[in-house]
């Protein structure tokens, strides 16, 4: 399948041991749009994040792809593959920041060696005097960065990011924020689930809220 620009997600519904979480929600992503949800504890943004990148399967509902519409079972390997869900505490590998890079990076057919891409990265992320530095020492803000230049190095095409300024200090947010306007700007769609909209206001395209199990657009 060519590169994706947009997914359209419809009627997708989940409950769990019997109580509904989302019913019928349908939901766009598109290229270089950025998006925040909101809504309270327990109304299942972060199972509708999963469920947009392939890691949970709805109960129904259907999915866009190039004008083509697929079960989420038969979207599955693509939404694997051009999409990236990110937990506040990302998973690191063992060993140095560079490392880490260097694990995640997917070559595919870039003109730019590898590790030309990984040092632009680093400093694009502002993590480049890290570069030698354990990722698991890190702070959570740092981490966070390190899965966002590895989604940046594997060319992620839309990106969701659940409460990825989550306990940052001031500093943190700042550099966290340059990297996802920089990740924007380079056509990569962003949706960001968190309790705190008004950080984001300065790269804010869209505002949805998950209230009774469905999403409303401010």
């Amino acid at each position: 399948m060519t590169t994706l620009q947009k997914i359209e997600y419809s009627l997708l519904s989940k409950s769990w041991k019997n109580v509904p979480l989302i019913k019928s929600v349908n939901i766009t992503a598109n290229s270089g749009q950025f998006s925040v949800l909101c809504g309270k504890n327990g109304t299942g943004k972060t199972t509708l994040l999963k469920i947009m990148t392939g890691l949970v399967c709805p109960d129904q509902g259907q999915i866009n792809l190039n004008q083509k519409k697929l079960s989420w079972k038969q979207a599955r390997r693509y939404l694997i593959q051009h999409t990236l869900y990110l937990h506040q505490t990302p998973y690191m590998f063992n060993g140095s920041v560079y490392r880490n890079l260097k694990l995640s990076l997917h070559q595919r057919g870039h003109s730019t060696a590898p590790q030309q891409r990984i040092e632009e990265v680093l400093k694009s992320a502002d993590l480049d005097q890290f570069k030698h530095q354990t990722a698991k020492t890190l702070s959570g803000g740092q981490q966070q960065r390190v899965a966002l230049a590895r989604a940046s190095l594997n060319d992620c095409s839309f990106l969701f990011l659940d409460e990825p300024t989550a306990n940052m200090d001031t500093a943190s947010v700042t550099r966290t924020l340059d990297f996802l306007r920089e990740l924007k700007r380079k056509g990569t769609s962003i949706l960001v689930c968190t309790h705190t909209p008004e950080t984001f206001d300065g790269l804010l395209d869209r505002m949805l809220v998950l209230e009774n199990h469905v999403i409303h657009e401010q």
